[in-house]
């Protein structure tokens, strides 16, 4: 199987997510989201979990350690 993975494409996703605040970690996620659902042959139809552990901090400063999950049967944001 061929790689789709760009490194590019990639920085542009980190770029443009971070414009509006949300850290590489969720953005890499959402770009291989993507990667792996756009081909039929790796997903089910109605799609998957994809997850991520990051950090991320709260209204008053605070740094926490989080698990960020897509469930089945939603999209990713675009």
């Amino acid at each position: 199987m061929k790689s789709l993975w760009s490194d590019q494409e990639a920085q542009q996703i980190i770029a443009h997510y971070g414009e509006q605040g949300i850290n590489e970690d969720i953005a890499l996620r959402v770009y291989t989201t993507r990667l792996l659902g756009g081909d039929p042959i790796l997903v089910l139809h109605g799609g998957g979990n994809t997850s991520v552990k990051t950090s991320t901090t709260d209204l008053v400063g605070d740094e926490h350690r989080v698990l960020c999950v897509k469930g089945s049967g939603w999209d990713i944001w675009v």
